[in-house]
Order: structure tokens, then C-alpha cells, then sequence
């Protein structure tokens, strides 16, 4: 699917932009993406996630993801917070310390952004950092 999936926060009632309307064909396009169970703008909604697509409960579950490196297929990654892991070029592995050429990097407070090689560098930074908390939708990124 060229749009990240079919449960992605575009298609998500708790998208201010739907109005309450799952997969709403008349989205409202002057209103920024916005989820309103977790009060965060979100920027890729075609590329955003989160288990309450599929339970529809108000109460929100698990982390926000994003949609991970390509790596034989798309993963989703957990958001650090209410901090978004964005894509980068050229860099050295946080976790690692090898050179890459495309990455993952998360915004840290009063630093220089951390950087990963691979989603499971970064997913493994994320569970020390999120020791209490599963990510259920990057499940598949162990065994890669």
C-alpha cells in the first residue's frame, strides 16, 4: 500500500481531522493531523500507528509508532514519548558505533540527536530507556 497500511492515523477516528470517523472519505484537510486521545500533532499520518486503531477504546495502549527503516519490509518503531524517530542519511550508530548510510535518529534534550543503524539498534536503545513499557507492533524487529 503506497499510504503505510490501512490502519495508519489517517484512517483513525481519534484524528481530529476525521471528525469521530473511521477511514473517513471527507477528512477535513484544513485541520492539521492531531490525535486527540494522546494531545499530539501528528506530522506522517499516513505513517503513523497505535494500538487504539484496532481497539477504538479511548484510553490510549501501548506507544505511538512510526514507520521504521526499510529492512526487507516496513517496521514500525515506537515513538520515544511524544518524540518522533525520524529518518537520516549518513551517520554512526548510537549503539554500535558502525557507520551507516540511512538511519533512525530521535531529538534528545540539550544533545545532539542520537542516531541508529538499523531499527533493532533502535529498538534496543528505546527498552532501556522504556524498561516497563512493550512495543507489541515492532515485534517483528527481533528476529530481523
Amino acid at each position: 500500500m503506497p499510504n503505510g497500511g490501512p490502519d495508519n492515523c489517517s484512517t483513525c477516528g481519534f484524528n481530529r481531522c476525521n471528525r469521530g470517523m473511521w477511514r473517513n472519505p471527507k477528512a477535513d484537510d484544513r485541520q492539521a493531523p492531531f490525535c486527540e486521545i494522546r494531545n499530539v500533532t501528528v506530522l506522517s499520518d499516513h505513517w503513523t500507528y497505535c494500538q487504539n486503531w484496532h481497539t477504538r477504546t479511548r484510553e490510549p495502549i501501548g506507544p505511538i509508532y512510526a514507520s521504521g527503516l526499510y529492512e526487507g519490509g516496513y517496521r514500525r518503531i515506537p515513538w520515544h514519548g511524544s518524540v518522533e524517530p525520524e529518518h537520516v542519511g549518513v551517520g554512526v550508530c548510537s549503539e554500535c558505533g558502525e557507520g551507516f548510510v540511512e538511519g533512525v535518529a530521535i531529538a534528545v534534550i540539550e544533545s545532539a540527536p542520537l542516531v541508529f543503524c538499523s531499527n533493532l539498534h533502535y529498538l534496543r536503545w528505546w527498552k532501556r530507556e522504556h524498561p516497563q513499557e512493550d512495543a507489541p507492533m515492532s515485534e517483528g524487529i527481533w528476529e530481523h
